[in-house]
């Protein structure tokens, strides 16, 4: 018995110093917290001074390196959100590079992971593109399924680095949400890259093109339409469903005709796309097409043509008809309850 005594004792032992070591670190977080709020409510005058160039000196930084890092980060962190001077923005960029950037090389190259990921963040934060070539080289170290490329991609399209389509084209194993990330953060000329990239390629970046014609729609980037009208005529249904969602964000195409065409198509999805474009596109004289869509024998197409007479000048009239004379009785019922929804949303 005198053994199991002593592992009991040795047990509480663990447990008391555990407690006192979590105790002591937790103190010292606090402490350490309350240091860098008090630095950075001393400091924030001296940046804003700085900044506006009301004085040539630099801000009296702390010596302690984990300190003066972190500080700074937080000033530059809340300034950049709201200084809109240019020249203002220039000399909290330029203090980022001198401060920040030899920290953020060592930290890509030696340090943790965390401590890699949160200098991503701020690189990307603060457009420090002056380190677009250490971004480049530490994303070709790493594999596409970790965060930290995905991180790293991230942030070197932010700062418009020209190699971000050429690694985003070479990519396998991504997901549409992430390409949509890295679409956001591409400007017009990156976008224009993309395209000519996408149309040299030999290979099929099916998933990468579908995200693209959506992108430029909702952006109404019109440059980009006659890219996505032409896109209604590939082979690939995803892709000309992707065109389609595309103008419907554009509410405009040259070449309205194009549409037309999808009214009769086998696939019900293209018919739903038609009517939803119709919509869109304010295409009044297309309502005998959208009539014979009515009766469709697939309810989602069926609510899409009846939501699309809705929002005619006369719809209700034409959904009123329908509702009595429609020659399918699916068409009936359709007409009938777009009615009785549209009379209870207006109570």
């Amino acid at each position: 018995m005198t053994w199991a005594w002593w592992m009991i004792g040795i047990f509480l032992l663990l447990q008391i110093v555990l407690l006192a070591y979590l105790l002591v670190s937790k103190a010292r977080s606090i402490r350490y917290e309350a240091k860098l709020d008090t630095l950075f409510d001393e400091l924030l005058p001296e940046v804003i001074a700085y900044s506006a160039e009301e004085s040539a000196a630099l801000p009296d930084l702390p010596k302690d390196r984990k300190l003066r890092k972190e500080v700074l980060e937080l000033l530059l962190s809340r300034l950049s959100t709201i200084t809109q001077e240019s020249r203002e923005q220039e000399r909290l960029h330029q203090l980022a590079v001198e401060e920040l950037q030899p920290l953020y090389k060592k930290m890509l190259l030696k340090g943790s992971w965390s401590a890699r990921m949160n200098a991503l963040y701020f690189i990307e934060d603060f457009a420090l593109q002056e380190m677009q070539d250490d971004i480049y080289l530490h994303v070709r170290r790493l594999s596409e399924e970790q965060d930290e490329f995905r991180q790293a991609m991230r942030t070197l399209a932010t700062l418009s680095d020209p190699r971000t389509v050429e690694l985003i084209m070479n990519c396998n194993r991504i997901s549409l949400t992430f390409i949509k990330e890295i679409l956001r953060r591409f400007d017009e000329d990156q976008l224009h890259e993309l395209k000519t990239a996408l149309d040299a390629s030999e290979e099929s970046n099916e998933l990468l093109l579908q995200a693209f014609l959506v992108h430029v729609g909702e952006r109404h980037l019109i440059n980009f339409l006659e890219d996505v009208e032409q896109a209604l005529e590939s082979d690939s249904k995803e892709i000309r469903l992707k065109a389609m969602k595309s103008i419907i964000f554009y509410q405009f195409m040259m070449h309205p005709e194009k549409i037309k065409v999808f009214m009769t198509s086998p696939y019900w999805e293209e018919r739903m796309y038609a009517c939803k474009v119709t919509a869109a596109l304010s295409k009044e004289t297309w309502r005998e097409e959208l009539m014979e869509l009515l009766g469709d024998q697939e309810w989602w197409v069926r609510f899409a043509a009846a939501e699309a007479l809705n929002t005619f000048s006369d719809g209700m009239i034409i959904l009123e008809y329908a509702k009595n004379n429609h020659k399918d009785r699916y068409g009936r019922d359709m007409a009938a309850q777009m009615l009785t929804t549209f009379t209870e949303v207006n109570k």
